[in-house]
């Protein structure tokens, strides 16, 4: 049909149509999506590191692969053992095989002397991990 320009309107998306067609845009035309957040708030519990501990009962010296404890108690083949040395550093090393009374055998050796009364941290006592400066974890050696 031919109609006159006046008598035509244009529409929200630029159509020129008569009086009788035209109608205004829909208001849900104008809705947006509002972004949903879905992070997880905890993705753990806060449960407090413990880390079981013991001492050197005997010292030893540097390169040694032995180590006597005051209390070998839940120490098993392959547990993870963390050495505080004279040094102040940290030596993480497992015990290699079933302690024989309360002396150990260490995976590997000691790079530095270590006194009577330096702790000993055992993280398996309560299933703790940790992992050493070339990335191995206890479940890993």
């Amino acid at each position: 049909m031919k109609r006159k320009a006046a008598e035509c309107r244009t529409t929200w998306d630029n159509l020129f149509v008569c009086r009788e067609c035209w109608t205004p845009k829909h208001p849900q035309y104008e809705v947006r999506g509002v972004p949903e957040d879905q992070t997880v708030p905890v993705a753990r519990p806060d449960v407090k590191a413990t880390m079981g501990t013991t001492t050197v009962k005997t010292g030893a010296s540097k390169n040694a692969t032995t180590l006597e404890l005051a209390s070998v108690t839940g120490i098993a083949d392959r547990d993870p053992i963390g050495i505080i040395l004279d040094d102040g550093s940290a030596h993480w090393t497992f015990s290699d095989g079933t302690p024989a009374g309360t002396t150990v055998t260490l995976g590997s050796y000691l790079p530095y002397m270590t006194a009577s009364g330096n702790t000993v941290y055992l993280p398996s006592l309560n299933d703790e991990e940790y992992v050493t400066a070339t990335g191995m974890t206890a479940t890993g050696l």
